[in-house]
């Protein structure tokens, strides 16, 4: 094994992030060390569409690091790469938790932290041997899944390389560059998976090692990307004085605090002298019930003092807000926006409650029966999952988006600009074509809410027709007795099509006309069972047409086949093309 690429799904259109071109600092951690060891390591962060796919297939393993919104991206390329026989390992903060489910795609799957687990597993993959000794690994054993126990310990930040940033095969993708200090949190908010995935233990690496990082990026932009940079504020003081003994000279650098880092005078005066100017602040609501379900330990008073500082001293503020908790109205939502618009806030995240797996929210919301879908591209903050207490799913929806509207409209761009400068007034105006283009692309969820929330949580027949097979050709007399099977069903929303026998040329009209009377045309998700289909190379070619022009009206749409089955080979040349299309191997034996 000589050649790993590595790859981060990019998130899709219209998400909060979508204008981020800065990646995680996870993969290019790995494959620094992948590359000591000898390694030709190349590491992508694209729409699917856009990889190298013909570099791709030519590698020996590829990993995919995923979070909850791109899971399923990250299962599609997985997927694909399987049906060419690719390794393919998946890990990040999804698949830790959900290690079933990523495990359906891939050949193993590495939970929690990989940075003393990753390297361990490619030897041994290297090896021929499972991986049964390598803690947070889950794998395949003939055909089992077998999940090793996580590793008791954490991870010594300081035993980590600087990342090599040119590893990135497409070029460094960010304005910003993505600066690790710390992992962890001492905080622990309900709805943040930080905490379970990185834990409470707040570890920070060596001021000097640090300090080496930054001095290869003097005169550019950093980006902190601690989940809590001034957790220990003795210690964050103790880094920007280095940065002044050092003179390592940033052009700027943001980071993401809490509201009681402002209570700190000095460590206001070194972020301005820095070149600190603009601080994520994880506000959550001006709602003090709200903020006590949360668990954020902070007051109103608090989140308005702490904006008053930062302004004073110049630093920008990205206010994030999370709507939809159980003490939420449609009042608190139209407040919290009257607040953001009078405090001056200079940009805001209005993001919508999604229970992420693995963290107590989740837990709370599905031992309650309040999940409303388990679609994963849809917990992107974005999109109402749950069923809120106060207010129906459509009103959440609605008043969340109507905040984005409200605050970024072009009439409120140029409020701060002689407060904060011309920054503010940049990300507002970004602001307001991310809320236009997300207006446009997002029309489809208002119409299938409903059908979210009306479907049964048991399986519903709809559908099943038997249809003789035509005796056209040898092949067709051969499968005669196999006559065609077509069962279609409905479960929370979610359609299935199970085909069995042999499918030709006539009996694939019977198919079309049974998918067009039984499944809406604004089908969410479709998954199709075709492990006991046989058809012959012309008949596959009108499946793929079929699945093609299905791909048009399903939101996502999933094809199990039979593990081994050479005759999906055929659906290796499309499954790219068709969007949100995943090929699902059946592993069991």
């Amino acid at each position: 094994m000589k050649k790993i690429i590595l790859i981060e799904p990019k998130t899709k259109r219209g998400h909060v992030y979508s204008m981020v071109r800065m990646p995680r600092v996870g993969l290019p951690l790995l494959g620094t060390q992948l590359k000591a060891l000898g390694y030709d390591v190349s590491i992508y962060t694209a729409p699917i569409t856009s990889l190298p796919w013909a570099k791709i297939l030519e590698a020996d393993l590829v990993g995919v690091s995923t979070t909850t919104s791109t899971s399923s991206e990250a299962y599609r390329i997985a997927g694909y790469l399987h049906s060419h026989n690719i390794p393919v390992v998946i890990g990040g903060i999804h698949a830790t938790f959900m290690p079933d489910e990523a495990l359906r795609y891939a050949d193993y799957v590495v939970r929690g932290e990989a940075d003393y687990t990753f390297t361990a597993l490619i030897r041994s993959i290297e090896e021929g041997n499972l991986p049964r000794d390598i803690p947070g690994v889950s794998f395949w054993d003939d055909g089992v899944p077998v999940h090793n126990p996580c590793q008791d310990y954490w991870v010594d930040v300081d035993d980590l390389p600087i990342p090599d940033l040119n590893l990135f095969a497409q070029g460094k993708p960010a304005r910003s560059i993505p600066v690790m200090t710390s992992r962890g949190c001492p905080y622990n908010c309900t709805f943040c998976s930080v905490t379970p995935m990185f834990g409470r233990g707040y570890r920070y690496r060596k001021t000097e090692k640090v300090l080496e990082e930054l001095s290869l990026y003097r005169g550019r932009n950093i980006f902190f990307c601690d989940d809590n940079f001034t957790a220990n504020p003795k210690r964050t003081k103790e880094l920007l004085q280095g940065l002044l003994d050092h003179k390592v000279g940033l052009k700027r650098w943001g980071a993401q605090v809490r509201v009681e880092a402002t209570r700190d005078e000095e460590f206001l005066e070194l972020m301005r002298r820095t070149g600190g100017d603009i601080a994520y602040i994880g506000l959550e609501s001006i709602n003090p019930a709200t903020l006590e379900a949360y668990n954020k330990k902070q007051s109103v008073e608090d989140i308005r003092e702490s904006i008053r500082r930062f302004h004073d001293y110049g630093v920008r503020i990205h206010g994030m807000f999370v709507f939809g908790s159980d003490s939420d109205t449609v009042e608190t939502i139209r407040d919290t926006v009257d607040f953001a618009l009078e405090a001056r806030i200079d940009s805001v995240q209005f993001l919508i409650l999604t229970p992420l797996p693995g963290t107590p929210l989740f837990e709370k919301l599905e031992s309650e029966g309040r999940l409303i879908t388990k679609d994963w591209e849809l917990y992107d903050g974005h999109h109402v999952v749950f069923q809120p207490a106060k207010m129906s799913v459509e009103q959440l929806q609605e008043e969340s988006f109507n905040a984005f509207r409200r605050f970024y409209s072009i009439k409120n761009i140029f409020q701060n600009t002689l407060l904060t400068g011309w920054g503010s007034s940049l990300y507002r105006g970004v602001g307001w074509l991310l809320v236009k283009r997300f207006e446009k692309q997002n029309r489809w969820y208002d119409q299938i809410l409903e059908r979210l929330q009306s479907s049964s949580p048991r399986t519903v027949p709809l559908l099943y027709r038997r249809i003789q097979v035509l005796k056209e050709g040898n092949l067709e007399q051969a499968a005669a007795a196999n006559h065609l099977k077509i069962y279609i069903s409905e479960n929370n929303g979610i359609f299935y099509l199970r085909l069995r026998g042999f499918l030709n040329r006539l009996t694939m009209k019977e198919v079309n006309r049974s998918i067009r009377e039984m499944v809406p045309k604004s089908c969410f998700h479709l998954v199709i069972n075709a492990e006991g289909l046989s058809f012959s190379e012309k008949s596959a070619r009108s499946f793929t047409r079929f699945l093609e022009r299905l791909g048009k009206r399903v939101r996502r749409m999933q094809l199990i086949y039979r593990e081994g089955d050479v005759r999906q080979s055929f659906m290796k040349k499309y499954s790219l093309k068709i969007p949100r299309f995943e090929l699902l191997p059946n592993r069991d034996r």
